[in-house]
């Protein structure tokens, strides 16, 4: 399928709108049906490190362009996410509308409904009809590239589609960058398949499932889980490192936590852990590098409840801390396959 296939790009930057990680990456009219685009000029100071040229490496690493080890390419970058625009049938370029001068230049698109295919005829198979088996549209599709995969394959990697997987950030004042050591990187699975990612600046977060219409914004920023799949949870991403409590009052805890730096089970109500400790993984990583201790592990996982079964279990956020995968870089060592954009 095409970079610019409306299974693909419509739905990823839409994603990314929502994230609120590309500062710039916002609607341009009250209707919702033009977006802006930060286009910084590729010979402007700075354009290098700005937010649009994150969002075009962004989009390269989705489309499993960009690997480890790659020398930066923004101009390369830049010309993917240009071509794959103009060839989308759900994106229309408003040359007039948008801004080449200044300290924040952009673009507008006008985003335009979402096509369907077409069904095949009676006693025809999709396969016969040329069709793909038809995709779920969650705001952040599954960053593995499926172009080329067998048929049969492509359903195991997405969600179901009656259940979209995500998590929706709600707060009172607009986020900075994801930023800094401490900066916070999520994944949401449901087994292996990746249903949703995000970056967030440090701080201070609750974890919780929808809140109520109309309800006032809360003190903290919000992380809405997925309907029935997950407690009231404060996560705190420091230059220590990370930490959880379940607030009293807020319903179960999550199934368990698994961590490098804490006891793995059950979060208890009231509890503050520590599951991943910044200081004893860069002496872990010391001891390591001198062949002295095991590669050091720096991820968080919370197993939360299912939102299709009550009760029930498959669903993993995991938690980890930027600096962590930078330093591991530096010995060669594997990442999540090509296509996950956190952390830039």
């Amino acid at each position: 399928m095409a970079e610019g296939g409306p299974r693909r790009l419509r739905p990823w930057l839409l994603a990314q709108l929502q994230s609120g990680r590309f500062p710039g990456l916002q609607w341009d009219n009250a209707d919702r049906t033009e977006l802006r685009i930060p286009w910084a000029h590729g010979g402007r100071s700075g354009a290098r490190d700005s937010p649009g040229a994150a969002l075009c490496r962004a989009w390269a690493e989705y489309k499993g362009r960009v690997r480890p080890g790659d020398p930066p390419d923004p101009a390369g970058w830049k010309t993917r996410l240009r071509c794959a625009l103009a060839r989308s049938p759900e994106f229309r370029a408003l040359p007039g509308r948008g801004r080449s001068d200044g300290p924040f230049p952009y673009r507008v698109y006008r985003v335009l409904p979402a096509r369907e295919p077409k069904p095949p005829k009676a006693g025809q198979s999709q396969k016969e009809a040329g069709l793909s088996p038809s995709e779920p549209l969650p705001p952040t599709p599954p960053p593995e590239s499926q172009e080329g995969a067998p048929d049969e394959e492509k359903p195991a990697v997405a969600p179901p589609p009656e259940v979209p997987l995500r998590i929706e950030v709600e707060s009172a004042e607009p986020l900075p960058p994801a930023r800094g050591d401490a900066a916070l990187l999520l994944r949401l699975r449901r087994g292996p398949a990746l249903a949703w990612q995000g970056a967030l600046p440090p701080g201070d977060y609750l974890l919780s499932p929808p809140g109520r219409r109309g309800a006032p914004p809360p003190p903290l920023p919000r992380l809405l889980l997925p309907a029935g799949a997950g407690p009231g949870l404060l996560l705190s991403s420091a230059p220590r490192g990370l930490f959880l409590r379940v607030r009293p009052g807020d319903g179960p805890a999550p199934a368990a936590v698994r961590g490098p730096h804490a006891p793995h089970g059950p979060l208890q109500q009231g509890a503050l852990l520590q599951p991943f400790d910044a200081r004893r993984f860069r002496e872990e990583l010391e001891l390591h590098r001198a062949g002295l201790g095991p590669l050091p592990q720096h991820r968080v996982t919370l197993e939360l409840r299912s939102p299709e079964t009550p009760g029930g279990e498959g669903l993993l956020l995991e938690l980890e801390q930027a600096f962590a995968q930078r330093l591991l870089d530096t010995l060669g060592t594997p990442r999540d396959p090509p296509g996950t954009p956190l952390g830039q």
